[in-house]
């Protein structure tokens, strides 16, 4: 195999200015290429920092010479990064061989325990990501774009190996992951990321009692909604930025507005110091406690129990209402109520969207409403579509309700 890559990985050379990825971008562009296979060492970083670099030098000279038992110089190998590699195919080799070659080395690897020292043993896995041509140049090809989406359809699916397909949708779906974060990027900075309030009624007056804050980014004549952005969102460096900036915008409307407001909050938000202590100074400094409702989403799992039933303790101090959002689908539900002191449930929208012709939904919602009254709770019915949906709504007891029948979403400008 074609490599000099085995002695001089951690060379300060090739890892600073252009590097190994410039340098092997630039050399590969100039050869023919017929396969090409991104090989990632799964956890490289944890093992670099839980070992040192020394024995992470070590891994990766097992890795090449591994590798090189099982390809001839009609390929090389490249590394592009901490536990990176790239292996291409210089000569016209079938795909389905390149990849028998690949999975027989892969069985080897993850079979082998490396051993730097006496005293460590490292058992590492591996993924792969293949695409595969059959042109001249390299530099014609979207090659490297392709090994990148199939190796992410690896770890996607729990797979060791993928090879690009072009009617996976991996690539569409990076591609809008990218659009849609850089139109996040640019609302932040243009303002377009918005408030939008929806009413809230009580069911026993049928006036507006509150509305719910959502997020919204406008892109022209287009709306971009919470489902689109949100996972994208929470994986960036500006998301605890933008989770204030929303709260504050919402503020600001219930402040002018003189309206009563719901916010919604996952538990990582309310894990998280640096939105929950903040949120506790503006509902202090802004006195709105008595007209606040904090929503807790049931998307994600609480970790720390004791931390938070301390913000929803210090929450309910200041007046502020408390609600799970989403019930009956979800981590906590029950759990929830064991541990902490609640005002509100919504029933999830998937129970009601069509309850006035499902049977069963109607039977599992009864029951809901009937246990949130056993403790007191009130009962709030989201996704209220039509009119008779709220009519066996109304006739069920349902405390609030909220849902395009009563209003959309709005923006008071």
């Amino acid at each position: 195999m074609k490599t000099d890559v085995i002695d001089t990985y951690f060379r300060e050379e090739y890892l600073i200015g252009d590097g190994i990825f410039g340098a092997f971008i630039h050399k590969a562009c100039q050869q023919p290429i017929y396969h090409f296979s991104l090989i990632q060492i799964e956890g490289f970083d944890e093992i670099t920092i839980a070992h040192g670099t020394e024995i992470a030098a070590d891994i990766h000279k097992q890795f090449c010479q591994t590798i090189a038992k099982f390809f001839s110089d009609m390929y090389a190998l490249d590394v592009l990064g901490f536990g990176l590699f790239g292996l291409r195919a210089l000569s016209a080799v079938a795909l389905d061989e390149f990849v028998r070659l690949l999975d027989e080395f892969y069985t080897a690897f993850i079979s082998a325990k490396l051993s730097p020292t006496q005293t460590i043993s490292i058992f590492p896995s591996l993924r792969m990501g293949v695409a595969s041509y059959h042109q001249s140049l390299a530099a014609e090809n979207d090659w490297l774009k392709e090994a990148f989406c199939a190796l992410l359809e690896a770890q996607n699916t729990h797979k060791h190996l993928c090879v690009f397909d072009s009617s996976q949708k991996i690539l569409q779906n990076t591609q809008e992951k990218a659009r849609i974060k850089k139109l996040l990027y640019e609302s932040l900075i243009d303002g377009a990321l918005l408030p939008y309030f929806q009413p809230i009624v009580d069911m026993q007056t049928g006036e507006i009692s509150r509305y719910e804050a959502l997020a919204r980014i406008k892109n022209g004549n287009q709306t971009i909604y919470p489902k689109e952005f949100f996972k994208i969102l929470k994986n960036t460096l500006v998301y605890v930025h933008t989770i204030k900036l929303l709260i504050q915008k919402s503020f600001d409307v219930l402040t002018h507005q003189h309206i009563a407001l719901s916010i919604n909050l996952n538990a990582s938000d309310i894990e998280n110091d640096d939105i929950s202590q903040w949120l506790l100074q503006e509902i202090t400094s802004r006195n709105l406690g008595a007209d606040l409702i904090i929503e807790i989403t049931e998307h994600e799992k609480i970790k720390d129990y004791k931390k938070f039933l301390r913000f929803i303790q210090a929450i309910k101090a200041l007046g502020v209402g408390v609600a799970i959002d989403d019930f009956g689908c979800g981590y906590s539900n029950v759990d929830i109520l064991m541990h902490i002191p609640v005002d509100f449930i919504k029933i999830d929208g998937s129970f009601i969207t069509d309850i006035h012709q499902n049977p069963q939904k109607l039977k599992i919602v009864i029951a809901l409403i009937a246990f949130a009254k056993s403790l007191h709770i009130a009962t709030i019915a989201e996704f209220v579509s039509s009119e008779e949906i709220y009519a066996v709504l109304k006739s069920l007891g349902i405390d609030y309700a909220q849902g395009y029948f009563i209003g959309k979403p709005i923006n008071f400008g």
